[in-house]
């Protein structure tokens, strides 16, 4: 088999874009759902990989079912996406710049194409249970025989070693034995969970880290590396201070709600309508609290509050006073006062408030993209810019199963092309260029006569060109050509080629074969060209026996 080229939407782009997409010569192969794994191969696609998302044949991601809320569908969606359910909005955060295909790992044909793509490929990554791939032939080993160069990321909730290695990971599972719920909550309340799975969140950030250095290893070494990251670890690096004070001087952690532990005032004080996020983290702070917004200078010099270790010991006693006085004024009062006079804070904003926000807005923090299936969505921006510009949406979140077919079609059946050049005599190959010059002049002249064909009606020529071009492209492998054609060569005769031989006897009317042998016209010279492209470029190259592409 000869496979199509790399996405053409991967090639460098301008430095519009800031600088030129790092990673546009690179190939994802993404095997992973729900949110670590997509978010990582979310953020190198983000940087230019051409990311080619392989999903399960009838519901794909499982984060596609995750509804509502849902994208509202147009009323005029395309055609070959009429059966899938509306787009999921969360499988949207994770999910754009990449391509989809929907193939069954479990046959030997779906098999073969990974194998394929596995070729290709300068990365994979998946988030299979440990064992799970290798049992199937995707795994590290499997996928290193074929591709040595290949940087192999899994991404598993435990790791690959250990006792809890088969176990799978789920984010709030992990958040729990990993110590983040323990010191999440309200001091009196019951431990609880971060409002997104940002476990999974920072395991991806670590893994998409992680296989930069991996391809930079194979820059250096030209051996593939298996990458092993797990929300496990990644939620006990999360930790940070809270472990160091374990491991160092074995403090156990409790829950402060938004409080800090070594730090006062530091948390969310309520006001009269709402709430605002004030951290004086200093002596200096402190006074311009006291002094300009409760105007209560004497409390810096009270004994109880004059230091920070003073305020932690006493921490209740000034919490309540300042929470008195913020409740006497809105919100907006508050801010007015502590804008500009050195004392971090925040309202706690909705997340309309979020993204109204002057500097969201300012910074361009959201992103329009056109969907081909919802119309205009509106999605987070890539959040780091580069000289000043962001790196492109170039791709929305694609629908399931939308590229499979540019993903993994043939375009010239190696075989056949083998059994031409078998006719050579010598390493020129004359006799074999000179059949496909032949062929691709006497398919533009074809294809000028089924559009003459096609103006005057004339179904019965129309599938007589058909089947002509249908046999010489048999006999060079473009195969493409060959299946559009022999579809054209059954409409002429107005039959329907997508029904069972059983079913054929029914005719279409001259109406409904025309209308089916329009798109596939402006198709068959699509294909016909990229084959063309194809074997031209595979004649012109010195090793004319070379199948790279």
């Amino acid at each position: 088999m000869c496979w199509g080229k790399r996405d053409s939407c991967t090639r460098p782009l301008s430095v519009a874009t800031g600088i030129p997409p790092p990673l546009a010569d690179i190939r994802v192969l993404d095997l992973t759902r729900v949110l670590a794994g997509p978010t990582c191969t979310m953020l190198l696609a983000d940087l230019g990989a051409d990311v080619i998302k392989v999903e399960e044949l009838s519901k794909g991601d499982d984060t596609r079912s995750w509804t509502p809320p849902s994208a509202p569908l147009p009323r005029d969606p395309p055609v070959e996406a009429s059966h899938l359910p509306p787009e999921s909005a969360y499988f949207m955060c994770a999910n754009r710049n990449k391509r989809s295909i929907t193939v069954n790992f479990k046959h030997r044909d779906g098999l073969e194409i990974l194998h394929k793509l596995v070729e290709r490929s300068d990365v994979l990554v998946e988030n299979f249970v440990p064992g799970k791939l290798s049992s199937m032939g995707l795994g590290w080993e499997d996928c290193k025989r074929i591709n040595p160069r290949l940087v192999y990321a899994s991404i598993t909730g435990y790791g690959q070693t250990g006792p809890y290695r088969q176990a799978p990971g789920y984010d709030v599972v992990i958040e729990a034995e990993a110590g983040l719920m323990h010191i999440t909550g309200e001091p009196d309340g019951p431990p609880c969970k971060v409002g997104v799975a940002v476990t999974d969140i920072m395991t991806g950030l670590y893994a998409h880290g992680a296989i930069m250095a991996g391809l930079r290893s194979v820059s250096q070494t030209d051996q593939g590396v298996w990458v092993d990251c797990n929300l496990f670890e990644t939620q006990l690096a999360g930790l940070a201070n809270i472990a160091s004070n374990y491991l160092i001087a074995g403090n156990e952690a409790s829950r402060h709600g938004t409080a800090h532990p070594s730090i006062v005032p530091y948390q969310v004080f309520p006001c009269k309508d709402g709430f605002l996020m004030i951290g004086a983290g200093n002596e200096k702070q402190f006074k311009l609290l006291t002094t300009i917004i409760l105007q209560q200078p004497e409390l810096a010099h009270d004994p109880r509050f004059s230091t920070n270790a003073a305020r932690v010991a006493n921490r209740q006693e000034l919490i309540d006073v300042i929470s008195a006085a913020l409740k006497r004024h809105d919100r907006s009062h508050w801010i007015d006062r502590l804008t500009g006079i050195g004392i971090p804070f925040g309202p706690i904003n909705n997340i309309s408030q979020t993204f109204s926000h002057p500097q969201a807005v300012a910074r361009s923090s959201t992103v329009e993209v056109d969907h081909p299936r919802v119309g205009k969505v509106r999605m987070v921006a890539p959040p780091v810019t580069y000289n000043g510009k962001r790196m492109p949406v170039r791709r929305p979140p694609p629908w399931l199963s939308q590229h499979t077919a540019e993903s993994t079609k043939v375009i010239i059946d190696s075989g056949m092309l083998e059994q031409l050049r078998d006719l050579d005599d010598d390493d020129t190959h004359e006799f074999s260029r000179d059949l496909v010059h032949g062929y691709f002049k006497q398919a533009e002249s074809t294809f000028s006569e089924m559009d003459t064909a096609f103006a005057a009606r004339d179904l019965e020529q129309l599938s007589h060109h058909g089947h002509f071009l249908k046999g010489s492209s048999a006999t060079l492998g473009v195969i493409q050509v060959q299946g559009i054609c022999e579809k054209i060569q059954h409409l002429g005769q107005r039959t329907d080629p997508d029904k069972k031989a059983e079913l054929k006897e029914a005719k279409l009317s001259p109406e409904e074969a025309l209308a089916r042998i329009k798109p596939l016209l402006a198709r068959v010279k699509v294909e016909c060209a990229e084959a063309k492209k194809w074997l031209m470029n595979y004649y012109d190259t010195p090793d004319a026996g070379s199948f790279k592409v």
